[in-house]
């Protein structure tokens, strides 16, 4: 009877991955078990590799740093609670990009759950509003709760392209665009909520 679920992180010829260099099974468990523990213990590099991987094969921008982005503790969209460093699943983070044509740049991503990204994909609002009238019925409200996400940063969006043309300190337009994006981050922590549609 095979086993349902096996060890990853061992060869199953030397047990623990001690020869790397010269078994590619060793390599491939050392492998497995070193990005775990990157996950877990880095979860902004897992994040932002996977980010410059697809960038690079969609042939989008890429500029993002590490200060760049924030893992909240809940999503954004769903308000479920993220589980970082564990295996993938609909409440791992996901970076999402917020205008898909812009591709991973600053003020265009924002880490959400999984399980949000892949409602959301590379949909128009008009798209996900339709989808949470006439979608399937156990994802309207899901759909009703990206549909808020998407208006939200748009409305982020326009405020900082406001905010861009007038570099002046006391810009009333930069003091908004600072306000919508702290209260974004508040609702992400858990520490605020914003009305759903």
């Amino acid at each position: 009877m095979k086993d349902v679920n096996p060890d990853r992180s061992v060869c199953p010829i030397h047990g623990r991955p001690t020869k790397r260099e010269s078994c590619g099974r060793c390599n491939a468990a050392y492998m497995r078990s070193y990005q775990r523990r990157s996950r877990r213990t880095h979860p902004h590099r897992t994040i932002l590799e996977r980010a410059r991987e697809r960038a690079r094969r969609q042939g989008v921008p890429y500029s993002l740093r590490r200060q760049d982005i924030a893992i909240p503790d809940r999503c954004p969209v769903l308000g479920i609670p993220l589980q970082v460093g564990q295996s993938r699943s609909r409440a791992s983070p996901s970076l999402d990009r917020i205008d898909p044509d812009q591709g991973y740049v600053v003020g265009n991503v924002r880490v959400i759950s999984d399980h949000a990204n892949k409602l959301k994909g590379n949909r128009k609002l008009a798209d996900i509003q339709s989808l949470s009238l006439k979608g399937p019925a156990f994802r309207r409200a899901e759909y009703r709760a990206v549909a808020a996400y998407m208006e939200r940063e748009a409305l982020l969006a326009e405020v900082r392209e406001k905010a861009a043309r007038d570099p002046n300190p006391g810009n009333p337009w930069q003091v908004i665009s600072d306000f919508l994006e702290q209260r974004f981050r508040r609702f992400s922590e858990g520490a605020d909520t914003l009305p759903h549609k």
